[in-house]
């Protein structure tokens, strides 16, 4: 099996890019709202509200805010090693790497750039004229927008859904785990490896590749 058959790597990015604690809950220790975001993180996990809840309440606390403001806030924010040599290993063989996450899409945009992903998903902020954030949701996104989104880019680039891996750690993977050619569990819940093709704990990224079917052969 050539490793020319994955066209597309897709990566969540809570709990499986960073570790141990969520993109939110990090910028909310900043903020100053970090308990109110770890109870409504454990409600959406529980599947007691939606992730257009979560971004409601979050978002209220970015107003005033700027993505420079953010992106200095991520600069200490614990990852899992060896992200920007699994990323170049996988475009060095021609396999770009996306973002697919719940988290803000201007967030996931801050480990595009440093690390090489092509793109990254996720709700969005509306902007003011002055380019702060007002902390209005300009745009929700779903566990179940996972798969659109993917989708979307294979279009794009003339990639079929079965030429697609995914690695993430959650229920809200789930969707994506089940439209695309290969699923990794990588340090994650039970619900997330029940539904994944192989369950890896690790923590070097690098540890992804030689679970891929024909990745590395």
């Amino acid at each position: 099996m050539p490793a020319t058959r994955w066209k597309l790597a897709c990566f969540d990015l809570d709990g499986t890019l960073v570790r141990h604690a969520s993109t939110g809950q990090h910028i909310a220790a900043h903020l100053g709202h970090a308990s109110a975001m770890s109870e409504i993180e454990k409600a959406y996990a529980a599947g007691t509200v939606t992730n257009a809840d979560v971004a409601a309440m979050d978002g209220r606390h970015y107003r005033g805010l700027t993505r420079t403001d953010i992106t200095a806030m991520l600069n200490d924010i614990p990852v899992i090693d060896d992200i920007a040599e699994t990323v170049g290993w996988l475009g060095q063989h021609g396999i770009p790497s996306v973002i697919c996450t719940l988290a803000w899409r201007f967030v996931g945009e801050v480990f595009v750039d440093r690390y090489g992903f092509i793109a990254s998903s996720g709700p969005t902020l509306k902007t003011g004229l002055d380019g702060t954030f007002t902390g209005e949701v300009e745009s929700d996104f779903t566990e179940d927008d996972k798969p659109a989104f993917v989708d979307s880019l294979c279009r794009t680039h003339g990639i079929g859904m079965s030429e697609v891996f995914h690695v993430g750690d959650s229920r809200s993977d789930i969707p994506l785990f089940r439209a695309v050619g290969y699923s990794v569990a990588l340090n994650a819940t039970q619900q997330a490896v029940e539904n994944a093709r192989v369950a890896l704990q690790t923590e070097s990224l690098l540890d992804v590749l030689r679970v891929i079917p024909g990745l590395m052969s």
